[in-house]
C-alpha cells in the first residue's frame, strides 16, 4: 500500500486554508487539534511550498501557485473581460504596506461581477530615501460587465493594465449606461475635490488654458 505524502493533519490543514487565511490559534480551534502539532504541519507545508506566512499578526494561506490549481475550472467558463492588472501601495512601515496589499485582494474578492483568477503580493522594499515602504499586487481578473470594471479602474486605480481577452465583446446596454454613470459621478468627484483645493485664481488661469486647447 502506497503511503501518502502529507499527514492526515497536513491534509486537514490544507482543507481549511482553502477557505481563507488562518492563524495557527484558529486553526487550532476549527480542526480540535493540539497547537503544537499544527505548527509542526504548517512548518512541513511551508518547506515544500505548499503554504506561505504573512501579514501580521501573522497568518497562514495557500500559496498561490497551489490556489491556482485547485480553483473551480468553471471561472474558465465565465464570460466576461480578463484584465491583467497591477495595483500599487505606499506606506510608512513594511507590514502596513503588506497589509494594505492583502485588503486589496480580499476587497477584490468580495466585489460583485468580478472573478479574482490570481493574485500574488510583491516583496515589500523601502524608496531610495527610506522612509516610505512600497509594494504591488500582480493580478489576472475577470470582469461580468462592463460596470464592475469602470469600479475597478477608480475605486482601485490600477497603475498597469492590460486587456487578456476575449477578442471582441459586447455588453448590455444597461450596464453600459451604469459603468458610465459611475465613471462620470467618479469623476464629477475628483474635479470637485481639486477645485476645493485650489484658489480663485488658479482656477481661472486652468479655465482660461482649458478653453484655449478645446478651441484650438
Amino acid at each position: 500500500m502506497q503511503q501518502s505524502m502529507f499527514s492526515d493533519i497536513e491534509r486537514k490543514i490544507g482543507l481549511a486554508l482553502y477557505k481563507g487565511p488562518k492563524t495557527p490559534e484558529e486553526l487550532a480551534d476549527e480542526l480540535n487539534e493540539d497547537i503544537r502539532d499544527i505548527l509542526d504541519g504548517l512548518k512541513r507545508l511551508m518547506k515544500l511550498k505548499i503554504v506561505v506566512k504573512e501579514g501580521y499578526p501573522p497568518k497562514y494561506r495557500l500559496a498561490d501557485h497551489i490556489m491556482e490549481a485547485v480553483k473551480p475550472k468553471e471561472l474558465e467558463d465565465v464570460r466576461g473581460v480578463k484584465i491583467y492588472a497591477v495595483i500599487e501601495v505606499q506606506a510608512l512601515e513594511e507590514a502596513l504596506a503588506k497589509k494594505a496589499l492583502e485588503k486589496i485582494i480580499s476587497s477584490l474578492k468580495k466585489e460583485p461581477g468580478v472573478h479574482v483568477a490570481s493574485a500574488e503580493i510583491s516583496e515589500i522594499k523601502p524608496n531610495e530615501d527610506g522612509t516610505m515602504y512600497s509594494g504591488f499586487v500582480e493580478t489576472t481578473l475577470v470582469f461580468e460587465g462592463f460596470e464592475p470594471l469602470m469600479h475597478f479602474l477608480f475605486f482601485y486605480g490600477p497603475s498597469v493594465i492590460e486587456v487578456k481577452g476575449p477578442e471582441n465583446i459586447s455588453f448590455d446596454i444597461g450596464d453600459f449606461q451604469r459603468g458610465l454613470l459611475e465613471a462620470a459621478g467618479m469623476i464629477q468627484g475628483y474635479v470637485h475635490y481639486i477645485t476645493r483645493m485650489m484658489t480663485r485664481k488658479e482656477i481661472e488661469e486652468f479655465n482660461k488654458k482649458l478653453w484655449k486647447q478645446i478651441m484650438g
